[in-house]
């Protein structure tokens, strides 16, 4: 096989297209079974996947229950968590330094959520607090971020 710019170009097209249509995950650049990994992927369960049993699973049995009691992902989030979007990336707060404050078997994570709903721009900042379980990091309580504002 005699080697050509053209099939490059080809193939290479051919793969950024295979690329760009696979399914997004959510860019966790922590390891699997962190509070940061955990928190991440509740919301992206939440707002993302719109599954509340994949965000129970990732939730205190106390926590899966009140999840449970609305019903739906739409429902906690409009009632709960107080905030509803079209579509949303979760970050892990990056100007804050001490992204994380943990102890031995309790977590506090301060996560973003930016995205849109309706048409409007929202940013929203959300303090997850983690609790360890049996060797696993599970969500305990989702708080509204008392320093940040969300821009709507």
């Amino acid at each position: 096989m005699v080697f050509s710019w053209q099939s490059s170009g080809l193939w290479f097209g051919l793969l950024l297209f295979l690329t760009a249509c696979s399914d997004p995950a959510p860019a966790i650049t922590t390891q699997w079974g962190t509070p940061e990994a955990i928190a991440t992927e509740f919301f992206d369960a939440l707002y993302n996947a719109n599954d509340l049993d994949k965000a129970k699973n990732f939730s205190t049995n106390n926590y899966a229950n009140l999840l449970e009691s609305y019903g739906t992902t739409r429902q906690v989030s409009r009632i709960l968590m107080n905030v509803s979007f079209d579509e949303v990336i979760i970050t892990l707060n990056p100007s804050s330094s001490n992204v994380r404050q943990q102890y031995d078997d309790e977590a506090h994570i301060s996560v973003v959520l930016t995205g849109t709903h309706q048409g409007k721009k929202i940013a929203d900042m959300r303090s997850v607090v983690l609790v360890k379980q049996s060797g696993r990091w599970l969500v305990n309580a989702v708080k509204a971020d008392k320093f940040s504002r969300a821009v709507r």
